[in-house]
């Protein structure tokens, strides 16, 4: 017999009870592709209107440049995250190409995720990307940590 059905609710709860962090990262990590995405299709609605505007007999061709972020828009952006949202740590590596923010309580993981949704919203023009996300055992005390990388993109018309 697998137990009775007091014993199997009580083991899904506790399932349910566990996977409340990944299903909290997943979310914010969709929020953030959201946000992302809608400024993106910002972008092309603005430059699929430029490009009608120019007469017919001319070729349009439109550019799209990345530009990285240095240390120090990390070191800014870090800032501004680390004194808006307490209990949230951020990091830059020494190579500075990435921003590492992490927390060290797992009470925390709500402002984790706040802290990486409201990233966007305090970076004009910046598109970040997720590098990698961590969730438990992140070495050391760290209990959840996301690496991310910025950059701003533009769109040059060329004819």
């Amino acid at each position: 017999m697998a137990g009775s059905f007091q014993d199997q609710v009580t083991i899904a709860l506790n399932v349910l009870g566990r996977l409340r962090p990944l299903a909290i990262v997943l979310v914010g990590t969709a929020l953030i592709g959201t946000i992302s995405a809608g400024n993106q299709i910002s972008r092309a609605v603005a430059a699929y209107s430029q490009a009608k505007a120019v007469s017919g007999d001319k070729a349009v061709k439109v550019k799209l440049s990345r530009v990285p972020l240095t240390a120090e828009d990390y070191t800014r952006y870090g800032g501004i995250i680390a004194g808006l949202v307490p209990g949230v740590r951020v990091l830059i590596p020494e190579d500075g190409k990435k921003m590492r923010v992490v927390v060290d309580n797992p009470g925390a993981y709500e402002i984790w995720i706040y802290a990486l949704n409201n990233l966007q919203s305090y970076s004009k023009n910046v598109v970040w990307e997720a590098d990698s996300l961590c969730l438990q055992d992140c070495g050391g005390e760290l209990v959840a940590s996301a690496d991310i990388q910025g950059y701003v993109q533009t769109a040059e018309f060329e004819q």
